[in-house]
């Protein structure tokens, strides 16, 4: 009996402090991450992308739309040299929504919603304007808030 009760106790302290752990944050840090969804927009509108990688931590992962697996920042910033330089190079990206969920206080996941237009396709046809969702892992490293990982998605129409 002396057992239950334990881990009855056990197991309600255990979730009560998960539970105020994933909704408790600092204001600050709440607009500090939005914050990097707006730096990435600007960065990508203007093809900064000197200002777009100061965005990554240098060990980011990141999955392209199309699956690829970009490992570290230096791979992840060439792809995106490469693209902004040539399908990209004109498009203009826009967030439609900032979702940010504390998994502790300097760890976070951040659903984006996106969308873009004005890009091509690789054989330089025109694409057509779409909408997708990015979900980004942030992590605060020297009182900056970084982005450690991306997985980004289409969102295609119902069939």
């Amino acid at each position: 009996m002396k057992y239950l009760i334990f881990t009855a106790i056990a197991c309600g302290v255990a979730f009560s402090s998960y539970g105020q752990l994933n909704n408790s944050f600092d204001a600050k840090d709440m607009s500090a991450i939005r914050e990097v969804a707006s730096k990435w927009e600007h960065a990508w509108n203007t093809h900064d992308m000197d200002a777009l990688s100061r965005l990554f931590a240098n060990d980011v992962d990141f999955v392209t739309k199309s699956g690829n697996w970009l490992k570290g920042k230096e791979a992840t910033m060439e792809h995106h040299r490469k693209n902004h330089a040539t399908i990209f190079g004109s498009s203009k990206w826009m967030k439609e929504s900032v979702d940010v969920k504390f998994v502790k206080t300097d760890l976070s996941i951040v659903h984006v919603g996106w969308e873009i237009s004005g890009d091509t396709h690789h054989d330089g046809t025109p694409s057509s304007p779409r909408h997708g969702i990015s979900t980004w892992v942030l992590i605060k490293r020297s009182d900056q808030w970084l982005i450690l990982a991306v997985q980004n998605a289409n969102i295609e129409p119902p069939q």
